[in-house]
């Protein structure tokens, strides 16, 4: 594990929040960190609250939302990617105790991001990660976002992932230029579908439907799964 893997310093500053805002194309919410940067300076991911600010249990620490790396990441699963990885998680032992060790930095670092946002314990999430750790890789942004956050070696499919987007996007240029709209006012209307996030167990909520694309059901009920909006 590196010296990277607790949690990430650098509270957002209100630019931050609005390039936040841009990238994911609405008011980003409870962002306590920013835990990696382009080499221009703007987030690439965001690390927030273990509990939103309308009471929502949320896994999802590590929210990856530059729209070059998340676009290139989707790539990956559609190519298959996710179940290569789970094979090999069956079939590694020595993967799968690393895999199961990312699971664990992953918590300690929600810990400490809970602790600066003042939350205090989510007894509902204790013990969840995100992505499908400690055993199962279900959400490849998830991994990929813990990677960037904690650095290299913490999560060794994580930072395959990056390897293999190579082809889209890298840490050593800057790729925001036309990534998102930068022209009238930042968001500031959420026009989410989903309410209060995370897991259906947590919230009383059964996972939406998107009811005007029902061949995109299963993908959205996924993503509301792993509670992956910040």
């Amino acid at each position: 594990m590196t010296e990277n893997s607790t949690a990430p310093s650098g509270a957002p500053t209100p630019a931050d929040l609005e390039v936040l805002s841009r990238q994911l194309g609405r008011p980003v919410r409870d962002v306590v960190a920013i835990p990696a940067r382009c080499v221009c300076g703007n987030p690439l991911l965001a690390a927030t609250a273990p509990r939103l600010g309308n009471g929502t249990p949320f896994p999802t620490t590590f929210y990856l939302t530059h729209p070059v790396i998340t676009s290139a990441v989707s790539r990956l699963e559609a190519a298959g990617v996710m179940a290569e990885m789970n094979a090999r998680l069956e079939a590694d032992p020595e993967l799968a105790a690393s895999y199961r060790a990312a699971h664990e930095a992953y918590l300690a670092a929600r810990e400490e991001i809970g602790r600066r946002a003042g939350t205090g314990p989510v007894p509902e999430i204790d013990g969840v990660s995100a992505g499908g750790m400690p055993s199962r890789v279900k959400c490849l942004h998830v991994l990929v976002g813990q990677s960037l956050a904690m650095g290299p070696g913490v999560n060794q499919l994580g930072d395959e992932a990056i390897e293999r987007i190579a082809e889209w996007w890298t840490r050593d240029r800057c790729w925001c230029e036309g990534a998102w709209d930068t022209e009238g006012a930042a968001p500031s209307r959420d026009l989410s579908r989903h309410g209060p996030q995370g897991l259906p167990s947590m919230t009383g909520r059964p996972a939406p439907v998107r009811r005007s694309d029902a061949g995109d059901s299963a993908t959205e009920a996924a993503r509301t799964e792993g509670g992956e909006e910040a």
